[in-house]
């Protein structure tokens, strides 16, 4: 391809310095030849998770696949014996997190291996039966790669690795489909060949045609004709990554010169071509039934560009989402969440190789250029030394892990350097790890975690993926008989359900309070996490919720209780800190009378946790617009109540038992006072059935 020799040498140079640190990238002796490249387990003969300790881990990874039809995520852990990687530990994370017996993880890993084996009912169409065959396969231009920004010369160069110095994660955009997607599918236009962009390759033409795109990782990669509200069709690649999911580049589905969003999308799983000039042909058939399209909102905000600093490209990777099933297999290559593996191998559908139109799968395989080495983990792009022209948009880089022949997708092809012979896009990596694998795990049943999403309304809930900020919800069950609550998570940006929570059983006259955490564990599924939540509450029961926030580095406690209903009770207080909390969190009852008159009010204390009385408050004469402040040790002792093992109180105005109504109301303060902060915990919204 025209690459220099000093430059190539340089570049292994660098690679074998890569391979010599890096346990995931130096080849394990097995019983295979070496000429075999058929994948298999790793070597066992050191597995022990018992003995995984920061001392013997030498390295890990996390790798996230759908394997018979399930979303399953584990982390690997490598230990260097004889200065060769061995398998120490594997640890799954979902769909349970424990750490895997050594008989497991075999099972595991041979499974993962089985990319095309039928499984969970998936009924695989027959290829001879339901393979098309086209002269023409949807003739329409390819999207072309984007190219990076050539900077004035007087000015920084742009094309180098850049750290804006935050490196804020990418969160969600989405595009809803609904109905029959299939349905509003229209005549493609057929376009003139000289539409299609020529390659970017200037040397020699490295690419070579896939003979079998039915065998693995081939037939997990597909061709994609993309349509926009302006009428316009274009081609890109995609990796099909579950039954339900095909990831691709963001500037595939969205161009906001073209109007926005995609409006159809049309994918053909494993198309082959067996020569420039031949029919192509489409062994699995199609898939049109299109759900939902995820970009990241970073990457919305900008499309429609031809170039960008290389630096942009890390927000350019997207998913498209489907109702019904791919069917011809339910187990689906692998994602490993940051590789620093190489070389790779970059996969896809261009429109043009040598000078010929072609419509088959090409691959190239590639070591890494100088631009991006060693500093991917600061941008989150990478850049190998392959061909691109138009058509690779969207295609996979994978990585073959020279221990097990395992094939694994570590990113997404974005641009093409068309000075340099190169081509690099987003790497999946920890920083967009969380968002990728909500992608991945898609399933239709999703958008149904919430078929209703009436009740109480709460916005401003934090998420676990905050670092420093954490919300608690707390449910006061104010009726006679024991209750619950079921609450439904949403993304905040997007309104779409991820997941609901039943609550247990919260007694009369209790409350309870439960961090977003125990929440988010709880769930009725796994989710990717939004960094904050719109919540749908709906209890069983008359009462009270609150969201209120902790500060975790100052040590301070906020209310953040707004929602779409009236405001909560004004004759009773919920999760009150006893005097056991005096010491950081002392609470202080305020009674206000509104009243003409003098006002004398008892207040019943009871134990939130349980909702048993533990004794009442008499608070005296209280002077017309008046009021009275009463600290928490105070009410103890005058109600002759020792706090014992209760943390948290209820507190109501009540008469014979009963909770009664008053001309006035209560407010309840607490004083934050490692953070010298007084905060109104009082303000809450009302529940009803």
């Amino acid at each position: 391809m025209g690459r220099s020799l000093s430059r190539g040498r340089a570049v292994m140079a660098r690679l074998a310095g890569c391979i010599a640190v890096s346990v995931l990238s130096t080849a394990v002796t097995h019983t295979a030849t070496a000429a075999d490249t058929t994948p298999h387990v790793p070597n066992f003969s050191a597995y022990g998770c018992a003995d995984a300790s920061p001392a013997t881990v030498s390295g890990t990874r996390h790798i996230g696949q759908v394997i018979k039809g399930t979303y399953t995520e584990w982390v690997e852990s490598y230990r260097l014996v004889d200065a060769q990687p061995r398998l120490l530990c594997m640890s799954l994370k979902r769909p349970t997190a424990h750490d895997l017996s050594a008989a497991e993880a075999q099972a595991l890993l041979t499974d993962s291996l089985a990319i095309g084996v039928l499984s969970n009912g998936l009924n695989r169409r027959a290829a001879t039966a339901s393979a098309s065959t086209y002269d023409v396969p949807e003739n329409v231009p390819a999207e072309p790669v984007k190219r990076l920004a050539k900077p004035p010369a007087s000015a920084p160069d742009l094309s180098a690795p850049q750290s804006s110095g935050v490196d804020t994660p990418p969160t969600a955009a989405m595009k809803i489909f609904t109905g029959d997607a299939s349905a509003v599918l229209k005549p493609l236009k057929e376009s003139s060949l000289a539409t299609i962009e020529p390659a970017l390759t200037k040397g020699v033409e490295d690419r070579t045609l896939v003979a079998n795109a039915q065998s693995f990782p081939w037939n997990t990669l597909a061709y994609l004709v993309m349509s926009y509200s302006d009428g316009s069709s274009w081609r890109c690649s995609g990796t099909v990554v579950s039954p339900y999911v095909v990831l691709t580049a963001g500037h595939c589905v969205h161009n906001k010169s073209r109007g926005g969003y995609v409006t159809s999308v049309r994918v053909y799983p494993g198309q082959n071509q067996a020569n420039p000039g031949s029919n192509a042909s489409r062994p699995y058939g199609s898939n049109t039934s299109v759900a939902a399209i995820q970009a990241t909102s970073q990457w919305m905000q900008m499309s429609g560009n031809d170039s960008y600093p290389i630096t942009d490209y890390k927000w350019d990777f997207a998913a498209i989402q489907f109702s019904t099933p791919f069917t011809y297999t339910g187990t689906f290559m692998p994602v490993i969440f940051g590789s620093t593996g190489a070389p790779v191998t970059s996969a896809g559908y261009p429109a043009e190789v040598g000078g010929s139109t072609v419509y088959g799968l090409y691959n190239d395989t590639a070591p890494e250029t100088s631009r991006t080495y060693g500093s991917h983990n600061n941008t989150h792009i990478r850049e190998f030394s392959v061909d691109a022209s138009g058509g690779n948009s969207g295609g996979p880089f994978i990585y073959t892990d020279p221990n097990t022949n395992q094939r694994y997708m570590v990113g997404t092809l974005s641009y093409g350097d068309d000075t340099n012979d190169a081509a690099g896009g987003p790497w999946y990596d920890p920083w967009n790890q969380t968002l990728i694998s909500g992608w991945v795990s898609w399933t239709p049943n999703n958008n149904e975690v919430a078929q209703s999403v009436s009740g109480v309304r709460l916005a401003g809930v934090f998420s676990s993926a905050q670092a420093n900020l954490l919300s608690y919800l707390r449910f006061y069950n104010d009726s006679a008989a024991a209750g619950s609550v079921d609450v439904t998570l949403a993304d905040y940006i997007t309104g779409a359900p991820l997941a609901t929570w039943h609550s247990p059983s919260l007694p009369p006259e209790s409350s309870r309070q439960f961090s977003i955490t125990e929440i988010e564990n709880n769930a009725d599924r796994s989710f990717t996490k939004p960094m904050i939540y719109s919540l749908s509450v709906r209890p069983t029961f008359v009462g009270a919720v609150q969201n209120v926030l902790w500060n975790k580095s100052e040590g301070s406690l906020t209310n953040l209780s707004t929602c779409d209903n009236p405001a909560g009770s004004r004759t009773a207080l919920m999760n009150v800190h006893s005097s056991l909390m005096e010491a950081a969190y002392p609470s202080a009852v305020i009674v206000h009378s509104t009243s003409a008159s003098n006002l004398a009010l008892n207040l019943g204390i009871y134990d939130a946790a349980s909702g048993r009385k533990l004794g009442t408050y008499a608070t005296g004469p209280i002077p017309p617009n008046g009021q009275i402040l009463m600290s928490m040790p105070a009410i103890e002792a005058a109600a002759a109540i020792s706090p014992g093992s209760v943390f948290h109180y209820n507190v109501r105005s009540e008469s014979g038992g009963v909770e009664t109504g008053f001309e006035g109301y209560l407010q309840l303060l607490l004083n934050n006072k490692n953070a010298n902060i007084v905060t109104d915990m009082t303000a809450s919204c009302v529940l009803s059935p």
